[in-house]
């Protein structure tokens, strides 16, 4: 096998691995994207390769009477999408193991979201599975019955789905609410779980919930050491979120200089040039931590 040819079957097996299963008309235009110009990436050299993996059984054509056993929501009957292997029995298994997150038994729910872990180089779950996790866990904070190493575990997986895999849950309206529910339940950091927090505050900065911004705010207020949060929030997930309520946020550093509040002041100054190097309208020009000289 060709070089450039073991590179196209490795890229294409790990993005089915990532995703679980991919149009094949999308992957065509994202693999012609990432490798504009390059030689081997037109779209009749891409169909021959695909058709090649086929052929040898390294990945498997998924056609619409597959769809709906699968998760798949397409309800284009000429579409065709691409998986690994076939992966219908594990997804009936992962079906039962979703059932299981609604015990009120935390160590079967950390045992489902271990199984859910172990398989997911292989099997990536469906946006309405996705919603089954958040309704099973919704109900759980609602009766108590959730510690802080499910609570982990729960936003890890939260976390690498939609952040990492861009696959999210089709309620968000659902997946609001119980974050909002785990930062009122977390709203300091855990020194256990030092990124159980974080993640909370990732996923609501990605979904634009004024509830970071109330977060940070209070963690300016009343944190001893705000800087050591100061990562947390400096972030592409918070940028938009922390620019947006740029006068409050100004009006607040100043309060906190005014009161003598130095610490505090320049924790709120760093972050709203944090968010504005994030959106790439401001250059790093400064050392966190420390005070600003003048800009200009």
């Amino acid at each position: 096998m060709k070089k450039n040819e073991y590179n196209f079957d490795t890229e294409v097996k790990r993005i089915l691995a990532e995703k679980g299963y991919v149009r094949r008309r999308q992957l065509i235009k994202d693999l012609m994207e990432i490798h504009k110009n390059e030689r081997g990436y037109s779209l009749k050299s891409i169909n021959r390769k695909l058709d090649n993996l086929i052929n040898q059984g390294a990945i498997i054509r998924l056609k619409y009477p597959d769809f709906a056993k699968l998760g798949i929501e397409d309800t284009d009957k000429r579409a065709s999408y691409l998986t690994l292997k076939d992966i219908s029995k594990i997804k009936e298994h992962m079906d039962k193991i979703l059932e299981r997150l609604g015990s009120e038994e935390p160590t079967k729910q950390k045992m489902a979201l271990k199984e859910i872990a172990r398989y997911e180089q292989t099997y990536v779950l469906t946006p309405k599975q996705l919603d089954l996790v958040v309704t099973q866990f919704d109900k759980n904070i609602d009766n108590g019955n959730i510690d802080d190493e499910l609570a982990d575990k729960l936003l890890l997986l939260l976390d690498r789905y939609i952040l990492k895999k861009d696959i999210e849950p089709t309620n968000k309206t659902k997946i609001i609410d119980l974050l909002v529910k785990l930062l009122g339940k977390y709203p300091v950091p855990v020194s256990t779980h030092v990124n159980l927090r974080t993640h909370i505050i990732y996923l609501l900065g990605h979904y634009g919930h004024k509830a970071v911004n109330e977060r940070f705010i209070k963690d300016a207020k009343t944190l001893q050491d705000p800087f050591s949060v100061e990562d947390v929030y400096n972030t592409e997930y918070t940028a938009n979120l922390i620019e947006e309520h740029r006068e409050e946020l100004y009006r607040l550093e100043e309060e906190l200089a005014i009161e003598g509040k130095e610490y505090a002041s320049q924790f709120v100054s760093n972050v709203r040039t944090d968010a504005l190097i994030n959106l790439g309208l401001h250059e790093n020009i400064y050392t966190k931590g420390k005070k600003e000289d003048d800009f200009w």
